[in-house]
């Protein structure tokens, strides 16, 4: 079995490679035309179908609100889609941080924490693919045997296509139910895929962290003699010294992260706090019961994928926090001068926490997911004041 750490996202990569954005092994010559045709008929001409559809719907906003969320959802996807093509080589400069010798574990006890988190890793993933697979399913599959058992009335499972006359849309029905059910697909994919490797990227920096936690922590050892003595200070120097190195791994590692998701996480947070504001302002209208059991999961949805990497975020804080006291635990009392130098060194710069950010705004913690949901419930209110004394109720 392969030993390399960046094995846990080889299911990630190989949804990106059948979905047209990861060529991997297969030759690139031979690969390219795929992807520019997959990606032109599946993410450009869908996103610009759904741009148009969002100008012509009809300004109602019980016809708005639908095509909003779609639409909105997609730009992440978007942002997403372009992060994986424009930082494909900061990407697999990550894979090879991963697979360095620091980051694998040198006993069974370092070992066993990456393993773990190897593990959350892996159910994580497949808890996604589940949920996102389930969505698609109560969104495009049901209805379609609804339609197919008790004759139901089938619509588009996406947008309506509103600029397209309806002639045009009945007659060819069935041709615009296959291109959007498959390019929705390959975006549901999309997302599952990437939200989870930049999870799995956080994971890895705060398993990494626990380890290094641990070996500070254990930079112990007791003897009488004198050259026993030294000798046990060079050993620990040693190890020190390898901390050390472990720990700059870590911060180039954490900057690599924080260059490729930046603007991904800003986008999607930002969508985030909108489609909540838009799912809410829809669940108070009357006019949409119906469709109430889709916005309520829709939104869940939405606020799992904030609350993740918020979560993440902050783990990696707290981990990068408890650096210093697990320093300060070691034996560092019957050292000598060189030894303690180099903790002092290492502790100072440790007393400033790893914080991961979107577009260096605001920071990935629980304080700002809890920030956005009050954003846009604040939001909300504002929108429904104004809508209050434009009828006449204030």
């Amino acid at each position: 079995m392969s030993t390399k750490q960046s094995d846990i996202f080889n299911v990630n990569t190989f949804f990106w490679k059948v979905f047209a954005l990861w060529p991997g092994n297969i030759p690139y010559k031979y690969y390219k035309y795929f992807s520019f045709v997959y990606l032109i008929i599946n993410f450009i001409i869908y996103n610009i179908l759904l741009s148009l559809n969002l100008i012509y719907t009809p300004k109602k906003v019980e016809l708005l609100i639908p095509e909003m969320l779609f639409y909105f959802t997609e730009v992440t996807v978007a942002a997403k889609i372009l992060m994986i093509f424009v930082y494909r080589n900061k990407i697999i400069a990550i894979f090879e941080l991963i697979n360095c010798n620091e980051f694998k574990g040198d006993n069974s006890d370092t070992k066993g924490i990456i393993k773990k988190d190897n593990l959350i890793y892996k159910r994580g993933w497949i808890t996604l693919t589940l949920l996102g697979n389930f969505g698609f399913l109560s969104l495009v599959i049901l209805p379609l045997i609804a339609s197919l058992i008790w004759n139901r009335k089938l619509e588009l499972p996406i947008c309506k296509y509103y600029f397209l006359a309806d002639e045009f849309r009945d007659k060819y029905f069935k041709y615009l139910h296959i291109y959007q059910s498959t390019a929705k697909y390959g975006h549901m994919m999309y997302n599952v895929n990437i939200d989870s490797f930049l999870a799995g990227l956080m994971l890895i920096a705060i398993s990494q962290m626990k380890v290094l936690n641990y070996k500070l922590t254990n930079l112990k050892g007791n003897t009488s003699s004198r050259e026993d003595r030294k000798e046990l200070e060079n050993a620990q120097i040693s190890k020190l010294n390898a901390c050390l190195r472990h720990y700059d791994i870590i911060l180039r590692y954490c900057k690599s992260i924080q260059d490729i998701s930046d603007v991904v996480l800003f986008v999607q947070f930002g969508m985030g706090s909108v489609i909540i504001c838009v799912t809410l302002y829809g669940l108070l209208l009357p006019s949409i019961k119906a469709s109430r059991m889709f916005m309520i999961s829709y939104v869940m949805g939405i606020l799992s994928e904030i609350l993740i990497p918020s979560y993440l975020g902050t783990q990696v804080s707290y981990e990068s926090e408890k650096l210093v006291v697990a320093a300060y635990d070691s034996e560092w009392i019957s050292r000598s001068e060189k030894f303690k130098k180099s903790l002092k060194i290492f502790m100072e710069r440790a007393k400033t926490p790893i914080v991961l950010t979107g577009l260096k705004l605001f920071p990935l913690s629980l304080t700002t997911f809890i920030w956005v949901i009050r954003t846009a419930y604040s939001f909300l209110t504002l929108v429904r004041n104004v809508q209050d004394r434009q009828e006449g109720k204030v």
